[in-house]
Parts: structure tokens; sequence; C-alpha cells
């Protein structure tokens, strides 16, 4: 008689991820409210539990610094924390608290409820910094909630490990190796080489361009007008990595007339994925010089999302379309 196959079970912990952003605008008129007093978030909801931001702009427990707590208000919940800034000259986040097992809160208890740190910055390095612009700052929440344990039952197998796509670091190189290159584009004087598949496969304007009935017969240089160099060079980096171009050399300002310049690029060329990164990054680094030609140029290139955006900036400090 057969014995009977083994057989085996697994627990598995899940997670839900979510992510909030709480703006608090007049930064400067928070400031003097006293130690202890906080400022609060709307609730927002991530694994099926609300939370909120709160925000102490003279300290928990120092007015040296500013503190700042995600907090629960409902039922007891374990979730990892993150507490981040948000660079308001290039629209990315900057990790400040990390909390990095998981915590339980517990909300009928005072001391559990809430998890952050006292000393989340100092005031002085704040207001010197990138987070501070135009008298507004943004503090970003992402929450790894844990959910119930889900248990399978199986019988053992082994299970085949699938690394994260490595496609965008292969053409990647394969503009940076300029190998097979079939196509050249001048612009301003300056040679970009590239490959018209590539370029065919991720814009439709392209694709007309180099394959459609009005290319001219075995073309292999295209002279590009009224782009800048630089714009085209991130316009093909993003052709062929799906990421922007990174410059640490250039000025707050200069970072976003570059975004500016290829968001009408990526209109130019149809690249919609491009185009939205570029209203992401334009929305998020909005002050009271530049509010008024980022909407221009959101209402020119039918930028919904960054229209609005714009519009509710002009709505909280108080300016006119």
């Amino acid at each position: 008689m057969a014995s009977p196959r083994s057989s085996e079970s697994t627990c598995t912990a899940q997670t839900i991820r979510g992510t909030h952003q709480f703006e608090v605008v007049r930064y400067s008129l928070h400031k003097g409210t006293g130690v202890r007093k906080f400022v609060t978030s709307g609730a927002f909801t991530v694994g099926g539990y609300k939370w909120a931001i709160r925000y102490y702009p003279d300290g928990e427990s120092s007015n040296a610094f500013v503190s700042v707590y995600v907090v629960l208000t409902t039922k007891n919940a374990r979730a990892r924390a993150l507490l981040r800034l948000i660079d308001r000259t290039t629209g990315l986040s900057c990790s400040v608290y990390r909390r990095g097992e998981v915590t339980v809160f517990a909300q009928k208890n005072d001391r559990k409820c809430a998890r952050g740190i006292r000393t989340f910055m100092c005031k002085t390095d704040l207001e010197a910094s990138p987070y501070l612009r135009d008298d507004r700052l943004t503090v970003e929440c992402v929450l790894d909630v844990v959910q119930d344990a889900v248990v399978t039952r199986a019988t053992p197998s082994v299970e085949v490990v699938v690394p994260v796509s490595d496609l965008p670091a292969h053409l990647g190189r394969l503009l940076e190796e300029q190998e097979g290159v079939d196509i050249t584009f001048d612009v301003m004087g300056e040679m970009f080489h590239a490959h018209k598949i590539v370029l065919a496969m991720r814009s439709a304007v392209f694709k007309a361009q180099l394959y459609g009935p009005m290319r001219e017969k075995d073309a292999r240089l295209i002279v590009v007008g009224d782009m800048q160099p630089l714009v085209f060079k991130a316009l093909l980096h993003f052709v062929y990595t799906d990421a922007l171009l990174v410059l640490d050399d250039l000025a707050a300002e200069e970072y976003r007339d570059l975004m500016r310049h290829l968001l009408e690029a990526a209109d130019r060329y149809a690249m919609e994925r491009l185009k939205l990164v570029c209203e992401l990054v334009l929305g998020r680094t909005l002050d009271t010089q530049t509010v008024t030609t980022t909407l221009a140029l959101a209402d020119q290139h039918c930028c919904k999302g960054l229209k609005d955006v714009c519009v509710q900036f002009m709505s909280s400090v108080g300016l006119k379309e």
C-alpha cells in the first residue's frame, strides 16, 4: 500500500501600500503656535484603516525642530511607516524617517497610536533647504499595512524567481554604445545617433516620420528645428530607458526650464507617459513666480492634470487666474 503523499501549508502575510501627501501652506504663519501644538492632515485610508499625518510647527518637545507623526485613527493595525519631504525644486521625495520593522499601532493607546520622530528636521536646516519654497512644505507618508495572513495548502514545490525587467537597462546600453544606429538627428548642429525601429516603437510621430508614406527614402539625417540639444538628449534617453535623464549640475530654475521644454517635446512626438512625468515634476515644483507661465503651458499643450494643479495652487495662495 502506498504511503500518503506529504503536503505542506503556508501562511503568507500580505501588505497593502498607500501614500498620502500633506501640504503645509504658509509655513511661516504656523510657527510660534507653541511646543506640542499640531495640525492634522485630512484622514486617508490604507489597508482598510484610517490614518492622518500630524505636523508640529514648533516641535513635539523642542521648538528648534519640527516634528511629524503618522497617526492611526481607527482600530488597531500593524504597519511599517515612512515619512519624507518633497523637494520642491525637483518634485522628488527624500526619506527623513523610516520605520524598518512592522509596528503595532494601538488606537486606544496614546503612546502607540502615533509613530514618527520628534526631531524630524531642524528648523534652521529646513528653512535653508529645497523642501521649503514659496512658504510651502509637503510631507509625504508611505504606509505598508499588514493584512490578515492567508493560509494555503499545497504539495511541496520549487518556485522560479523572476528578476525585475532589465529591458530598459539593455536599451539604455544600446543607445550609449551606439551599436547598429541607423539614423542621425541634427539638433542645432549637435548630432544624435539612434535606431529607427526603437524610435518607431515608442512614438507614433517618429514611426510616421521614419516609416510613413511621406518619409524620404534612404534618409539617414533628420534636422530637428526649434529644440535645444539637451532637450532632445533627454527625450532620447526617455525613449530608450523610460526614465528621466539625471542632471545633477543644473540649477533649480534650469531644471524646471528643461522640464517645460521636455513637456513640449513629449507633446510634439506624442509620448504621453513622458508628458505626464513632466506634468508631475512641474506640478510639484510650482511657486508664485512660475505658476502663471506653467498654467499657460498646460493650457497650450492640453495638460488637464497640470492645469488643475496650477489652479489649485493659485487658489491656495490667493492668486487670480
